[in-house]
């Protein structure tokens, strides 16, 4: 039986064959962390790899010579009995280097459920093998980890080249010969952060083409539960919507309209008052800002008023609270789905976990459940189909040396730029609130 690197010591005997020098190497490595002792390399070579004891005084050793003509090793002499002292055995190893540690961290950061940062690959190895291992190194095994998974940085840049014709945009593209529309759908995780779902070219932005797009799309990730589509305000993608995705809602993306206004060229007060008007919840405040926004621009006001209101309601006359219903007469609680600060002070009061009344799309759980399968838009590099002139061109990574000393944070801020900074932070907050 051919043995690897993860066998144990009462597996190994003298005739037993690794299948090569490496998993020697690392067998006897973890055989020594978690028994704790030391061993060092009397020989190594092609042909020869024999270990002893650190203490002289103890008799454990191993010798093994490679099969010829082959890359397995045997295992011709092992006297696997310690006499060590207690001093020899140590709980920090040299052993014990962060190319080690990694193996046993890897199944951890393939799981969304851990989250492998330095600390838990310290306390998993002291826990595990009763290690005591550094900061740096814990950091070091995590970076192999990744780097074993996702591969490095420059392995990744080198692939460039062979991705732009699988995602069908050839180097045409790049000299601006190509006539085509890019259609990009990207949704929100818990956390609030922006990830692609799919994407598409078509020749031109018309009706039978967001109706293709969106019937991949629905290939691609089916119907799925409450399902909002948040786009551009085009008749086109409108339609796709309606023929593919009937049972969803459609409603205009807050940041494309803000665009549309600049490239209509509104003033800067009109933006102002469009964003606190599409933030608002109560249809009292939203009709304040509106009849501002049309005292100064007509037009403007009109072609805003296209697509009516839907997030607005008439206001309460006082902020009654129903945690029961999770309603509130601001409105925000029902709409948003998170409790509102008059939520959170009725909640407070009762001593009630705040998290019980949130929708679930915003926890952690689901966060989690939003990564857990690895997503693969274009399929494994296996199966790309390349173009051997393409194949032929090395595509380096630009040269970047990493400045000595620690990373800067924070950017120092000079005095004269501190107050207009303290004022802008003043602004975005009371946008905030």
């Amino acid at each position: 039986m051919i043995l690897r690197e993860n066998a144990s010591l009462d597996e190994i005997k003298v005739g037993s064959v690794f299948d090569k020098k490496k998993s020697i190497i690392n067998c006897f490595s973890n055989i020594a962390i978690k028994r704790h002792f030391e061993f060092k390399v009397v020989r190594s070579s092609s042909t020869r790899y024999s270990l002893k004891c650190n203490d002289d005084r103890c008799g454990w050793c191993v010798r093994t010579f490679r099969i010829k003509d082959s890359t397995l090793f045997k295992i011709v002499k092992i006297e696997k009995k310690h006499e060590c002292s207690v001093n020899t055995m140590k709980a920090d190893q040299r052993h014990a280097t962060s190319k080690l540690i990694s193996g046993y961290i890897i199944d951890n950061l393939r799981d969304p459920r851990f989250e492998v940062t330095p600390d838990f690959v310290m306390a998993e190895m002291q826990k595990l093998n009763g290690l005591d291992i550094g900061y740096h190194k814990a950091w070091r095994a995590i970076q192999l980890a990744s780097a074993l998974i996702r591969g490095t940085p420059e392995e990744n840049y080198e692939l460039l080249s062979s991705y732009l014709p699988v995602i069908a945009i050839d180097a045409t593209f790049l000299k601006s010969k190509f006539r085509g529309v890019l259609m990009i759908s990207v949704s929100k995780d818990a956390n609030n952060q922006n990830f692609p779902l799919a994407f598409g070219i078509a020749e031109s932005e018309n009706n039978n083409s967001y109706e293709w797009y969106f019937s991949q799309l629905r290939n691609a990730i089916g119907s799925r539960e409450n399902l909002i589509f948040l786009s551009d305000r085009h008749q086109a993608i409108a339609y796709g919507i309606t023929k593919v995705y009937p049972e969803s809602h459609h409603g205009i993306c807050i940041y494309h309209l803000e665009q549309n206004l600049n490239r209509r060229k509104v003033k800067s007060e009109l933006i102002k008052l469009f964003q606190s008007a599409a933030r608002v919840y109560r249809r009292k405040e939203f009709d304040l800002y509106m009849s501002d926004i049309v005292k100064v621009d007509k037009k403007t006001y009109d072609y805003l008023m296209e697509e009516p209101p839907e997030r607005v309601e008439e206001e309460g006359i006082t902020f009654l609270e129903d945690l029961n219903k999770r309603t509130c007469d601001c409105f925000q609680f029902q709409f948003d789905e998170l409790p509102c600060i008059h939520a959170i002070a009725a909640i407070k009061k009762r001593n009630i976990k705040k998290s019980n009344f949130c929708l679930h799309w915003y926890l952690k759980e689901s966060w989690l459940k939003t990564y857990e399968r690895q997503i693969h838009p274009v399929g494994h590099t296996d199966s790309w189909i390349v173009p051997e002139s393409v194949k032929s061109q090395i595509v380096k990574p630009p040269d970047f040396k990493v400045p000595p000393g620690r990373r800067q944070k924070k950017r120092h801020i000079p005095a004269t730029e501190s107050s207009k900074i303290t004022f802008k932070m003043w602004l975005l907050q009371k946008n905030w609130s």
